[in-house]
This record gives structure tokens, C-alpha cells and sequence, in this order.
């Protein structure tokens, strides 16, 4: 739903925005789209905190990327935290979380036209250059450093103060926390129970290996060989720890060092 589409109606008694609030490439599209569906009053953003978004943009420019013109999300984010959190009105917050290096995957490639500096990058970057590019010219801390640069500032929420259950949700209040690795139908009763809905459906959506430079991201993945030491910082930084219980951090671990060859 855009904004004016919401302002024209957002004055109306039982309205309760909802915020599919999270980092880029999480899983969430599917989610935003299934409670789009159900015309409900739903934005999906990835930013809200202006001050973050210059500091990403900046370190962006700094590690050499082209950037475009601000996505539509990003010019609603803020507008929005100013009309609807700032002027204390309700709102619904459903956030995810995911495998940080699995995520930074999925992000690289979702931007690679923008690091290269070329349409269609996948089809012209050689191999070996595209994990090159991955290890030097990526943001990889971006995934780490979500919940402080945006929720906590933005909503007052700090989700390490919170122990996440291995259920793999956690409601605080009017956020909801989701871990991207559920099954649909979990994330589904999740969902629903929050925001007290019935018959929500998901469907697969956005995802990267599924379009058009599925086949160029799939042997990437399966090609790059990752240095023990990012694998290290990523799986025990703070985030990873509070929301993946150390067997889960294991499996991660024996999956990324095995990629390069070293289990």
C-alpha cells in the first residue's frame, strides 16, 4: 500500500498499520505480499532511521557501488516513522532474522548491477571475480548490526534483552520476531496469532535463486571458498549468537567450512 492510499483511510477506527520491518533479503516479501492480499494497511520496508540510511548509503559509495536514486521504501520508511511512530500511533512490527552469511549471499547478488557498474553483471563478471568482489566490496556487517541501527532507535526495542525461544518466534510487545529458516506454516501460525488472523496463506516470493541469475548464483555459492576467520566473526558476532543456539551455529559452520574445504 502506498502512502497516500493509507492517509486517506488511516484515520478510520480499528485501522492498525502493519510494518514488515527488516534488512534486505530475509524472506519477509512473501509475508508482505500474503497480508497485502488481505487488504490490510501493510508496509514493507527495510529502513526508517534516516541516520542509518545515510551512514549505509555513504559506506556503500565508499566500498565503490553506484547508487541509484533512494528505492521507494526507503523515501516511505522515514516519512513514516515521523507521521505513525513519532506521533505515537499504533502499529503492528513483524521483523526477521536469518543466517547472516546465507544472507549476505542473496543481498551481493540482489546488488550486483550496482557494484559493478554494469546491467546484467552476472552474465559478464567472470566467476572468480564475483567472489572477489564479495569479499572486498560487500557490507557484510550490515545483517549484524540491524537490530541497533534501526528497530532499537526507531521503535525502543532492544531484542537482546529478550531470550529467543526455540520456537523460533518471539513477540515483545507489538513486535514480532521471526526466524527466516521456519517452515512456512510456522511462520504462517505465527503470524496469524499476532495479528489475530485467519486462513493466511504464504507463497514463495523474491527469491534469488529462482530468477533469471539462479543458475550464475547457485555456483557462485557453490564455488566460493570462504576464509575461516569471516566465517568466525560472522557466527559468533552477537546477533548470531542471541538468535541461532550454538548446534545451529555448528551446522552453519561445518556447511561454510566444508565450502572451503577445510571439514
Amino acid at each position: 500500500m502506498n502512502l497516500r492510499r493509507f492517509l486517506a483511510r488511516h484515520g478510520v477506527p480499528g485501522v492498525t498499520p502493519i510494518l514488515v520491518y527488516q534488512m534486505a533479503k530475509v524472506g519477509s516479501s512473501s509475508i508482505a505480499e500474503a497480508l497485502e492480499e488481505r487488504k490490510l494497511a501493510v508496509f514493507h520496508l527495510h529502513r526508517m532511521n534516516r541516520e542509518h540510511l545515510e551512514r549505509m548509503r555513504a559506506k556503500r559509495a565508499e566500498l565503490g557501488w553506484h547508487l541509484a536514486p533512494l528505492p521507494a521504501h526507503d523515501v516511505l520508511g522515514p516519512i513514516l516513522r515521523e507521521r505513525l511512530v513519532d506521533r505515537g500511533r499504533s502499529v503492528k512490527v513483524i521483523t526477521l532474522v536469518r543466517d547472516p552469511i546465507a544472507r549476505n549471499f542473496s543481498s551481493y547478488f540482489e546488488h550486483l548491477d550496482r557494484i559493478w557498474h554494469r546491467q546484467n553483471a552476472h552474465e559478464s563478471v567472470p566467476m572468480e571475480e564475483l567472489h572477489r568482489g564479495f569479499v572486498e566490496r560487500f557490507p557484510h556487517e550490515e545483517a549484524l548490526t540491524w537490530f541497533d541501527d534501526e528497530l532499537r532507535p526507531v521503535f525502543g526495542v532492544d531484542v537482546y534483552e529478550h531470550p529467543f525461544p526455540a520456537s523460533g518466534h518471539l513477540r515483545i510487545g507489538d513486535v514480532l520476531v521471526l526466524k527466516s529458516e521456519l517452515d512456512d506454516a510456522t511462520k504462517c501460525a505465527a503470524v496469524s496469532e499476532f495479528l489475530g488472523l485467519r486462513n493466511l496463506v504464504f507463497r514463495p516470493a523474491n527469491v534469488t535463486a529462482s530468477k533469471a541469475k539462479g543458475e550464475v548464483y547457485k555456483r557462485f555459492v557453490s564455488t566460493l571458498r570462504l576464509d575461516p576467520a569471516y566465517v568466525e566473526r560472522m557466527l559468533e558476532s552477537r546477533y548470531t549468537r542471541h538468535f541461532y543456539t550454538e548446534a545451529e551455529r555448528e551446522a552453519m559452520r561445518r556447511k561454510y567450512l566444508r565450502s572451503a574445504g577445510l571439514r
